[in-house]
């Protein structure tokens, strides 16, 4: 089984990690100085941390989503995967709502009914 490598999936790979590591090392270095800027109001840090969450939790059927789909319309599901989640505030995913309208899928197929006997009602 040969593993094809396409510079869409690279590309994906390599914003993801990149955003996660970002991610981290922000948390990392900002963690010590939390508590002197919100003092006893920690609410505020929980709440940006869940809309956070939220936000990520929320990439994740997306991307399941564009991936089955892209496959299914034969477009490249790593480059429009790419798209939707790194292109902010949901314009991505318009985007790719407007081209997938324009790209239409495979026809679909018709299967045969099975050809039975008129009178007794067989399979031929």
């Amino acid at each position: 089984m040969t593993r094809r490598f396409s510079l869409a999936m690279i590309l994906f790979w390599v914003l993801s990690i990149a955003l996660l590591l970002t991610l981290g090392f922000g948390a990392y270095w900002m963690f010590p100085y939390i508590e002197d800027v919100y003092g006893d109001n920690m609410l505020w840090v929980m709440l940006v941390g869940a809309v956070l969450l939220v936000r990520l939790g929320l990439n994740v059927p997306i991307a399941v989503f564009i991936y089955r789909d892209a496959s299914r319309r034969r477009l490249n599901r790593w480059f429009w995967m790419s798209v939707v989640l790194y292109i902010p505030n949901w314009i991505g995913l318009i985007i790719y709502m407007f081209v997938r309208q324009q790209k239409a899928g495979p026809p679909a197929v018709e299967r045969p009914l099975p050809q039975t006997c008129p009178h007794c009602g067989k399979p031929i």
